[in-house]
């Protein structure tokens, strides 16, 4: 009799809620060790190893948790991506990324956006998160005195879900009059263009001022999540919308 071959392989297209877990395919997971499949191991193109939680029981089996969301942020994963994951025993997956144009991601080791370059490094996180809060600060006010026009907001629950919403600072709409355009162009760090509405919601004696339709779609491209903060600069002004070139922090 033959031999039942045991798959090492499989893949997986990146849907929407792809950043909090990810699902194993069953019959691949029939493969795994049951005893101690709660920790895993995922090694990316450049060689750095993710630490992730698999949780689950039986054939429902799927990714999840800091070290995944991590892994995700770190290789820019968006939606529509195409992953393969290479098994090598003992809940070690090798990785390759593929993204929208059907091509395997080159990746190199320069950090070239903002989010990278003011990210906090393991490192400050050692000396302790009352120490690295307030280094991370005088960094993001440092920064910021380079910048045009701003305002800033770290992101909560309510800015991500599937019907969001973000409000500008009543004082910044004060000077910058939101509400006589129809849309923002948002830039983010790689420099990709996102129109997004803007919704007027009178209610006396104030006018609030939110990001409307775009928003959601800007935030699962740039694989936002609570506590990221963003900086909102604007760069220059059209007729119908502001150009805002938009600078994120990780959290």
């Amino acid at each position: 009799m033959k031999k039942k071959k045991v798959a090492t392989r499989f893949f997986k297209v990146m849907l929407p809620g792809y950043l909090n877990e990810l699902p194993i395919p069953p019959k691949f997971a029939r493969n795994l060790t049951v005893q101690n499949h709660r920790a895993a191991t995922i090694r990316d193109p450049l060689g750095r190893s993710w630490p992730a939680n698999v949780e689950g029981k039986g054939e429902d089996l799927w990714f999840c948790g800091e070290g995944w969301m991590n892994f995700v942020k770190g290789l820019d994963i968006g939606i529509g991506y195409f992953l393969v994951f290479k098994y090598k025993g003992n809940m070690k997956f090798y990785v390759k990324v593929f993204d929208l144009t059907a091509c395997e991601v080159e990746y190199s080791h320069e950090i070239c956006s903002y989010s990278k370059r003011f990210e906090l490094s393991s490192t400050l996180n050692k000396q302790g998160e009352a120490k690295a809060s307030k280094t991370a600060e005088k960094l993001i006010k440092q920064f910021c005195k380079s910048l045009g026009p701003h305002f800033s907001i770290t992101l909560k629950f309510c800015n991500l879900r599937s019907r969001p919403y973000l409000n500008v600072p009543l004082g910044f709409l004060a000077s910058y009059r939101f509400e006589n355009k129809s849309k923002v162009i948002l830039v983010d760090p790689k420099g990709r263009s996102s129109p997004v509405r803007i919704t007027i919601r009178k209610r006396r004696p104030i006018i609030q001022c939110c990001f409307g339709m775009g928003w959601h779609e800007f935030c699962l491209r740039n694989h936002l999540s609570a506590g990221d903060k963003c900086i909102f600069e604007i760069k220059s002004e059209e007729a119908d919308a502001y150009i805002v070139h938009v600078h994120i922090i990780r959290e």
